[in-house]
């Protein structure tokens, strides 16, 4: 029960930084793309960090891919607030023009449709 609400704070930090630019319709189609294998020593490495920690990803059609994490904070607030900020920075700079979506909070994967599990 404590993960459900640790997750439902953090999805609903997550909505009010990002904001809703698509219809309820189109959040129902829309495809969650794998992340690369590039990513998988990010992750393992991400795993390792202790305390209350959030990652964001963003992944386009076209391969570009993006991601923003932070950990050690006090509230998952915290961390899911500065894992956006970072996860943008890096949407800029490497041209990925897809909404993030939270990937993790804290070690549990939440970003997979049932299509991937």
């Amino acid at each position: 029960m404590k993960k459900l609400i640790q997750l439902l704070i953090a999805s609903v930090l997550l909505f009010s930084i990002f904001g809703c630019a698509t219809s309820s319709t189109a959040e129902k189609y829309e495809t969650r793309l794998r992340p690369p294998e590039d990513f998988n020593p990010l992750w393992l490495r991400y795993q390792e960090f202790p305390g209350e920690k959030i990652m964001v990803i963003a992944v386009d059609m076209g391969g570009n891919w993006a991601f923003g994490y932070d950990h050690g904070r006090d509230t998952l607030a915290e961390a899911a607030e500065n894992a956006a900020i970072k996860c943008d920075k890096a949407r800029k700079k490497h041209k990925v023009f897809t909404n993030a979506k939270l990937f993790a909070v804290n070690n549990d994967i939440v970003y997979y449709d049932k299509q991937f599990k």
